[in-house]
């Protein structure tokens, strides 16, 4: 699936105007007729289209070793050094009242997201994606990604209607840490995200 460029860049270098409604950093669960790697594929697609990039880490032959059910895929936006500015650019910065231009909008601070996947019956799936924020960038704006993640989230939303495909959808606000690739336990486990 061709897409094109996210105008406030992708992966480490995607930025914020920090005028932009940030929102609670959701994620959601669907129960779709499809397989598990379908959804991951499709899930990763729309979330690399909001500027996310996957991860190489092996994620998901990390999580086969294991046992696991689930297939997944990781993937991140933002940058630590990068988020974190200066007081004073951030006092004059953030109280303009137009948006500035690319150079001088902030860098979003690290967000990971998990897109997994497992079969519940036979032809019929649930895909989780759920969003990790970072201690490790601007905590002032940690959430800043938000709206690409909402963004995303609905195009999923979208897509599995449209193909008349999917059977439920929640939002989640949390997720338990109940084994799922997406729960905070694993990934702090597997992919040591702090």
């Amino acid at each position: 699936m061709s897409r094109t460029p996210h105008p406030q860049g992708s992966g480490r270098d995607a930025r914020t105007t920090r005028l932009e409604y940030k929102g609670p950093l959701r994620g959601a669960r669907w129960i779709v007729r499809s397989n598990p790697e379908r959804l991951v594929r499709i899930a990763a697609d729309f979330l690399t289209g909001v500027g996310f990039e996957r991860r190489d880490d092996d994620f998901d032959g990390r999580l086969r070793a294991r046992g696991s059910e689930w297939t997944a895929t990781a993937l991140e936006i933002g940058d630590e050094k990068g988020s974190k500015r200066s007081w004073w650019r951030g006092l004059l910065t953030d109280e303009l009242p137009f948006p500035l231009p690319h150079a001088l909008q902030p860098v979003l601070p690290p967000t990971l997201v998990v897109a997994a996947a497992r079969p519940v019956a036979v032809g019929v799936a649930e895909l989780v994606v759920f969003p990790h924020t970072s201690a490790r960038g601007d905590a002032t704006h940690a959430r800043a990604a938000a709206p690409r993640v909402t963004s995303a989230l609905e195009q999923i939303t979208a897509a599995a209607g449209a193909e008349g495909a999917m059977l439920s959808h929640e939002s989640l606000s949390g997720i338990a840490n109940d084994g799922s690739p997406a729960s905070q336990a694993v990934v702090r486990e597997v992919l040591e995200w702090r």
